[in-house]
């Protein structure tokens, strides 16, 4: 996972320069690192929720704007998702092991939520823009059978590149099928706001993120 204050020839993360700011002078962008790599040191929860709790000051905040387009046709804007409950991850089509379990997480979840996986959307961006062609993902969602419940979000690098700043989300590194990226699986209200985060890079039960996509389905 790539460390939020390595800004690298892009800038710093689209969660805004204010917001950056403020988490450095109280010294809360290590607590994300934590949120996002499995828990802060108290094993904090939102209330309500089993997601991992976000440090104060990211807990809340308006979710980065996503817009980009989808795999199977159209594009995605997530400022259209208002009044309706969100998660975003990042995946890959050419990744070995940990995307494919995450696919099977997700889709174990949305099955559990059952009728209501209709209110909510999973939208999966990608870290590999050259590797996640419109045919590669298509086929990658129907090996994995997500059909209609997830939507793969694709571009070029200038595009997907706001998208992982704003999401302290790592891209897979070119030619190097073995390099880590982000694992994470964010979880946004139905207000736009970000709520809590799941690490997918260790075993998530789906039941937990069920229950939260349940738990935001019902304050919408």
């Amino acid at each position: 996972m790539r460390d939020p204050t390595d800004t690298g020839r892009s800038g710093p993360p689209r969660l805004g320069l204010a917001l950056l700011g403020a988490l450095v002078a109280v010294g809360l962008v290590a607590a994300v690192v934590l949120a996002l790599a499995g828990g802060d040191e108290s094993g904090a929860r939102p209330p309500g929720l089993r997601g991992d709790a976000l440090p104060e000051g990211l807990a809340g905040a308006p979710a980065p704007r996503i817009r980009l387009p989808a795999a199977r046709g159209g594009a995605v804007d997530s400022a259209d998702l208002v009044g309706r409950p969100y998660a975003v991850t990042f995946l890959y089509t050419r990744c070995p092991d940990v995307c494919p379990l995450i696919a099977q997480e997700i889709r174990a979840a949305l099955e559990a939520l059952g009728p209501d996986a209709r209110r909510a959307t999973v939208l999966a961006v990608s870290v590999d823009p050259a590797g996640d062609t419109r045919e590669a993902v298509r086929d990658w969602l129907d090996r994995h059978r997500l059909h209609g419940e997830l939507r793969y979000l694709i571009g070029t690098r200038e595009q997907l590149e706001p998208v992982w700043e704003g999401y302290f989300a790592a891209p897979q590194t070119p030619g190097r099928p073995e390099s880590a990226h982000t694992a994470s699986i964010w979880l946004v209200d139905a207000r736009g706001r970000l709520r809590a985060v799941h690490s997918a890079g260790r075993p998530l039960d789906p039941a937990d993120l069920a229950h939260d996509l349940r738990v935001l389905l019902a304050e919408a």
